[in-house]
């Protein structure tokens, strides 16, 4: 290994170790505003997600890391007993191996007391993008979290690509969605495109999650990116 290329991989350890440390910090943040915060009321005791109400100094960290999601999840422990996150890769409408697929227990409550409370976790999506011109291609790294009050696990990609003209990212915007067992929900999207004219309708996205069949509108694309989760359980 010459000295350049010695340089160029120091840079790039540099960079994930940097990274590494802002998201511990968002982690911090992120729960320290949530335990700071007023109690909630919960209306019912419906299964839900909803985008996340955090602070002004939280999101100025999380601003700095990339485009970053922060959603507010609530389970039935007696009915739900996982979480699965998973983001799927389509190009030109032809499905990929999936950029992340992982899933996380949820324990029921040991305490006679805390029977029939809701078990409340927080969702975490991160998107950040180096451009490479010289090689014409970018790397697009993607990582997803799940935190609650024992603390936080995170999982990341690395996903190398050609550049484009155009692209969207896509958030879920509603304030609350039930959830039902073992039905996936698709929280946000990245759609990419050599055209300059991209269509962005959340209904394709529910029609996907009703049916498990990629509308052809989104097939039409270059590259789609879904972010979606699903709680596992026993209907």
């Amino acid at each position: 290994m010459n000295f350049s290329q010695e340089r160029g991989t120091m840079r790039r350890i540099a960079g994930v170790l940097l990274l590494c440390f802002m998201i511990a910090g968002a982690f911090f943040w992120i729960y320290d505003s949530r335990k700071a915060g007023p109690d909630s009321v919960e209306p019912d005791l419906t299964m839900s997600v909803k985008p996340a109400e955090i602070s002004e100094e939280t999101k100025r960290i999380l601003n700095v890391i990339g485009n970053v999601r922060l959603f507010d999840l609530k389970m039935d422990p007696e009915q739900a007993f996982m979480i699965k996150i998973w983001v799927e890769h389509f190009e030109r409408g032809g499905q990929q191996e999936n950029v992340i697929d992982y899933s996380s227990g949820i324990l029921p409550h040991n305490d006679p007391e805390e029977s029939g409370k809701l078990h409340h976790e927080q969702l975490l999506f991160i998107l950040s993008e180096n451009r490479d011109e010289p090689n014409k291609e970018r790397r697009l790294s993607i990582t997803s979290a799940l935190i609650d009050e024992e603390g936080s696990g995170s999982t990341a990609a690395e996903m190398r690509l050609p550049l484009l003209t155009g692209g969207q990212v896509t958030w879920m915007n509603s304030s609350e969605l039930e959830l039902h067992l073992n039905q996936p929900v698709t929280l946000g999207s990245v759609i990419e495109t050599d055209s300059q004219s991209i269509r962005s309708d959340l209904r394709l996205f529910q029609q996907y999650d009703e049916t498990g069949e990629l509308p052809e509108e989104l097939r039409q694309h270059d590259r789609v990116i879904l972010f979606r989760m699903m709680l596992q359980g026993n209907e």
